[in-house]
């Protein structure tokens, strides 16, 4: 898994490729807990790379969605590929996140 940080307008769009999965998620907790700290409003999580997610990714979301959304933040999704959109959709993460089709489609972020 490879993981990068970036800006696009007022959002820090962190980008991941690969797989995220337990044995590495430790490393987008980790940058995801810092962005919060830096009391960042906007996260959008670039997955036009990301290959596979499981429970462990979902949880930093929803970990970022939980302290974003209490003060006005918000967190949104861009770049998500069919199979993994369905595990959104199943789940209901598709109402609680922005979905965009990428970076560049996310300006009403």
């Amino acid at each position: 898994m490879a993981i990068s940080e970036s800006r696009h307008g007022d959002a820090v769009v962190i980008r991941i490729d690969g797989r995220l999965d337990n044995a590495s998620t430790e490393e987008l907790e980790q940058l995801v807990r810092e962005v919060l700290e830096r009391k960042e409003q906007k996260i959008l999580f670039d997955f036009s790379g990301l290959d596979y997610i499981n429970s462990s990714g979902l949880r930093i979301l929803i970990m970022a969605f939980q302290q974003l959304r209490p003060g006005g933040g918000k967190v949104g999704i861009c770049g998500i590929r069919d199979y993994i959109q369905e595990v959104f959709e199943v789940s209901g993460y598709d109402r609680l996140f922005a979905i965009f089709p990428s970076v560049e489609d996310s300006e009403d972020f």
